[in-house]
């Protein structure tokens, strides 16, 4: 216990024993009340440590005087109120009640409340009123009403260490416009933001910033408002969660920019974290660890405290990139999981409970130019983690697929198709490992979704190159992806080989993503040009999440769709086969795995 606390105990205790003696003054004279005192020691004491330990229970003592608040004041409040009955049960057991004034525990619980709260509120008002203007600190506008909204404009107000002054508010609604919030003025509403330079008029200091405090806050409204703070030259930011305040920032409220996911409309799901339990405790194993999802899966995996979480990748680079974001209970690996010898070796050695298998080679383009490099890679590599999951009885294996899978126009997309096939065919039969395919489409900021490339694009001053003006994509952030994707592991499955679909929304035109971008650079539609190239080999317009003769069906889980159909199922002895030309680097192996599967051979006839 500290100086402080000690002291402000003291205070308390002191005050508290006061108001007892001057609530008897008031109801009788000085002498009385002093003889009265004399008498009632015991209880006077009882009273005021029976406070004391009450207002430490509630924590007031933790608190800081120079932010006194409503709360403090309630504990105060409870604490006295209890005390008093508490003492009016002892007068009656002792003296039934005689002789105590009845007025006296009214004038006690008066006296007291105030006795105690006053040099706090005083302190505060005291401090403020000398308190200097802080030249350093920037005047901004805050859009909201909401609590947060609340919170951070009184923040602003009490911390000396603050780094801005709120000059004005922003609300939702137009109703709000000419009330106040700790006595800032709401100077106009997000539907009609050209109305507020009459506003902004008034205001003594003129704001260089907007800071949104609604992270829930709809894309378009951000979108206009980043227009109007350029418009305007203002800065702007958003507050970052509850999570991120307490966990990164130490408890401040510093702005984050707003970057592209903010803007395109999708929602973030939040799930119920209890769902992830059984991977606390287990040993994991995550292949292609470094890369976008993998890396992601294993920091979201890490916070969970697996007892060893084992990173497969084969990039040097990026496993000590990965390694070194993550706590301890890890073991890093440089691994070509084409290596069979070795994944075996490392699976049979550790034996995990689960393995999430992520790495595939992704960039549609490189992977045209080399299919059979891409078979090896995408389907072989993935049968040998198959059968050796099944071989060493390895509790559940989870297959990280796409939606390029869903009537494949190029070999990625073919080649995971082909997997899906695979894993379904194998867990209808094996007994001991649970197979679970994952199937979703692009995430934001990934080594090959369109965002880098875009953001490259402007910042060398366009053009920003897309293929086709009509061209859609499904898109989710990596964050959510990977939650959905460790929840999905977690289902109790129909059936084992079940595919597990993300639900995405609407898919977003890509040239809106790139208009989107562009806004978000400050540079200007006008200066940053958009040029459409044309489709290149193998990519489609659209792309899809399901079949549309797969059977799909909800999970308790809002987000997650299963299905359990086994379209176009190819023969044991065709697969047999295809994994013996794949092993030889024979190209024929091209000709067999067109024939198994139709979808691809129809989508490239087209």
């Amino acid at each position: 216990m500290n100086i402080r606390i000690l002291i402000t105990i003291l205070h308390d205790l002191i005050f508290f024993g006061v108001s007892f003696f001057v609530s008897l003054w008031i109801r009788l004279d000085f002498d009385s009340a002093l003889i009265l005192c004399k008498e009632l020691w015991w209880f006077l004491i009882f009273f005021s440590f029976t406070n004391i330990f009450l207002l430490k229970y509630m924590g007031l003592y933790h608190g800081i005087w120079r932010y006194a608040s409503i709360h403090e004041i309630k504990s105060i409040i409870k604490s006295v109120s209890v005390s008093i009955l508490l003492l009016l049960g002892i007068f009656f057991l002792v003296f039934r009640l005689e002789d105590i004034p009845r007025s006296f525990p009214i004038l006690l619980f008066i006296i007291s409340i105030f006795s105690v709260t006053s040099p706090r509120v005083f302190y505060r008002i005291l401090k403020d009123y000398l308190k200097k203007d802080n030249l350093e600190k920037v005047p901004i506008l805050v859009v909201g009403d909401s609590p947060t909204t609340e919170n951070f404009i009184r923040f602003s107000k009490q911390d000396d260490n603050s780094l801005y002054e709120v000059v004005g508010i922003i609300s939702f609604k137009e109703s709000s416009i000419g009330r106040r919030i700790h006595n800032i003025p709401i100077l106009g509403s997000t539907k009609k933001l050209e109305s507020l330079n009459e506003g902004l008029e008034k205001i003594k200091k003129p704001p260089q910033r907007i800071i949104i405090s609604d992270s829930k806050v709809k894309s378009e409204i951000l979108e206009s408002l980043y227009i109007f703070s350029k418009q305007n030259g203002f800065a702007i930011g958003m507050l970052p969660s509850v999570s991120e305040i307490s966990i990164k920032n130490q408890g401040q409220f510093i702005p984050k920019p707003i970057v592209i996911e903010d803007i395109l409309g999708r929602k973030q799901k939040v799930n119920d974290p209890r769902l992830l339990n059984d991977i606390t405790g287990k040993i994991i194993l995550v292949t292609g660890a470094g890369g976008s999802i993998g890396s992601e899966l294993c920091k979201q995996i890490n916070r969970l405290k697996p007892k060893l979480l084992i990173l497969l990748e084969q990039n040097e680079y990026n496993l000590f990139k990965i390694s070194s974001q993550l706590k301890e209970n890890i073991l890093p690996s440089l691994t070509d999981i084409k290596d069979t010898s070795k994944m075996e070796k490392i699976l049979r050695k550790f034996k995990p409970d689960y393995v999430f298998h992520t790495a595939a080679l992704k960039h549609i383009t490189f992977v045209e130019t080399d299919p059979v490099e891409a078979l090896h890679t995408n389907f072989l590599a993935t049968v040998k983690i198959c059968q050796l999951c099944e071989f060493l009885k390895i509790k559940k294996m989870v297959f990280i697929s796409t939606d390029k899978a869903v009537n494949p126009s190029n070999i990625m997309g073919a080649s995971k198709r082909l997997c899906e096939k695979y894993i379904q065919n194998i867990a209808s039969k094996g007994k001991n490992t649970l197979f679970t395919i994952v199937r979703f489409g692009n995430v934001l900021g990934s080594t090959g979704s369109v965002v880098p490339v875009f953001e490259r694009q402007i910042s060398e001053g366009g053009p920003v190159k897309i293929t086709h003006p009509k061209i859609r994509r499904f898109f989710m952030t990596i964050r959510e992806a990977v939650e959905l994707v460790l929840i999905s592991s977690q289902l109790k499955i129909s059936e084992n080989g079940e595919i597990f679909i993300l639900e995405m929304g609407d898919p977003i035109y890509i040239k809106d993503l790139a208009k989107k971008m562009i806004i978000l650079s400050g540079a200007g539609e006008k200066n940053i040009k958009i040029q459409f190239t044309g489709l290149r080999k193998g990519e489609k317009i659209n792309e899809e999440l399901f079949f549309k003769r797969e059977q799909i069906n909800k999970t308790k889980v809002k987000g997650i769709l299963s299905t359990t159909s086994k379209l176009f199922s190819p023969k044991n002895s065709d697969f047999n086969k295809l994994i013996e030309l794949i092993n030889k680097r024979n190209e024929n192996s091209l000709k067999i795995f067109e024939t198994m599967l139709p979808e691809y051979k129809k989508q490239c006839q087209k």
